[in-house]
């Protein structure tokens, strides 16, 4: 044993020399084998998405930033292809801190590995974005008033009636211009085929601008006072009452001398709603006793609220306030003056002549104002029938006068006629 131990000790300190150097060539042969297998690589990455960080440095200001785009950077690494080779955007981390956010407004970019191994294997040799901009304002609140917006079709029959919120108020912090952007601030209430009243009923909040679109809350820094909002709903029986036509004969007298003519209704029914048991128990309106027209001498519209007819539990839905247009003549008398020579003398007798004496023939006639108003004597016809008159003299004839329908002579009247034997 003894004698193999220094065999063994004699075979390694022989030579020493020559057997450092195969160590030191045999590394440098390792080396260059792994250099030429795995050689150094530039690649790109790109896309690598930008986090700005830090947003509390504005928070505890009351500010807020908004990007003025989706920021993204590019990168150029280098380092070993088996390392490079398949890097992606994910293997990489690019951040924007507030907290380095300058006075115009921009933020440096710094991009690093996400990986140790990565970060100590390559390099970032160039960067396509080295700072951002981003819009930074003040956080500002405002009240706002909350409509209902109702959603969905009630059951067949029933119709909204009264509502109320248990709030009609929400406040708002959200930036300057955001809270400008605001139209409109509603809570959407489901309905869909709803048939009884609703208590409590919990609506979502949301924002509207002028063009009513939705604004999102997340995207817009926006902060509400309350999310929800509840919401009492009362859901009332619907049924449509038809007022039956108003006649002459029930609407009343107009003034002295005049006539109702024509009574025309601008709206025949109306929509109610109220209980059940009240609604069934009403068919119709009979609206004539509501309407005066003792001291009118001319066409007149009348209104008539309905609503004051109807039970107080009754809510009319489609306008209480009901047109009657009542047409009215008046009557009046208007004198015609006839002149003799338009005066007809028919069936005279062949052995008698007859003249007209009377100069000026005045007739009074009575009829409608407008049809008298435009009453001309040429309108008129003023005609003597001698039939069977053969005795010589003066005579009052009864003359028969012809006229326009619906107007007629006051008196009778008489044409003083000569009769002469020839």
């Amino acid at each position: 044993m003894r004698k193999l131990i220094a065999n063994l000790k004699k075979m390694l300190t022989n030579n020493i020399g020559i057997k450092i150097l195969a160590v030191i060539v045999a590394f440098i042969v390792w080396l260059a084998v792994v250099n030429i297998n795995d050689p150094e690589k530039i690649v790109t990455v790109y896309n690598i998405p930008i986090e700005v960080t830090d947003t509390e440095v504005l928070t505890e200001q009351n500010m807020v930033y908004s990007a003025k785009a989706v920021y993204t950077v590019n990168i150029t690494v280098s380092g070993k292809r088996s390392v490079v080779t398949n890097l992606t955007e994910d293997d990489f981390k690019a951040t924007a801190s507030l907290k380095d956010l300058s006075k115009v407004n921009s933020i440096p970019v710094n991009v690093e590995a996400k990986n140790i191994t990565v970060s100590r294997n390559v390099t970032i040799v160039k960067q396509s974005v080295h700072t951002i901009e981003v819009g930074v304002e003040q956080i500002t609140e405002n009240d706002f008033e909350i409509e209902p917006e109702f959603h969905g079709s009630l059951a067949e029959g029933y119709v909204l009636g009264e509502y109320s919120l248990y709030t009609n108020k929400v406040t708002i912090d959200a930036p300057t211009s955001v809270l400008d952007r605001i139209d409109k601030v509603a809570a959407i209430c489901d309905i869909e085929n709803l048939n009884e009243d609703v208590e409590g009923k919990k609506c979502k909040i949301v924002l509207y601008d002028e063009a009513g679109k939705k604004i999102s809350l997340k995207k817009n820094n926006i902060t509400l006072s309350i999310s929800k909002v509840r919401i009492n709903v009362s859901i009332l029986k619907e049924v449509v009452l038809n007022i039956l036509p108003v006649t002459v004969d029930n609407i009343g007298t107009p003034a002295k001398d005049c006539e109702v003519t024509e009574v025309t209704m601008q709206q025949k029914n109306i929509t109610v709603i109220g209980d059940a048991e009240i609604l069934d128990g009403l068919t119709d309106l009979d609206i004539s006793e509501q309407i005066d027209i003792s001291k009118d001498e001319s066409d007149v519209t009348k209104t008539v609220d309905v609503s004051k007819m109807l039970p107080q539990e009754v809510t009319i839905t489609s306008g209480s306030i009901i047109s009657i247009d009542v047409k009215i003549d008046k009557y009046i008398s208007k004198s015609i003056t006839i002149e003799k020579s338009d005066v007809a003398v028919n069936n005279v007798d062949d052995s008698v002549d007859a003249t007209v004496l009377s100069k000026n023939i005045s007739i009074e006639f009575y009829g409608k104002e407008r049809d008298l108003n435009n009453l001309k004597s040429e309108d008129v016809s003023v005609s003597v029938d001698l039939s069977g008159v053969v005795a010589e003299g003066t005579q009052d004839m009864k003359a028969t006068v012809g006229c326009p329908n619906n107007i007629s002579p006051v008196n009778d009247v008489l044409v003083k006629i000569s009769i002469k034997k020839r």
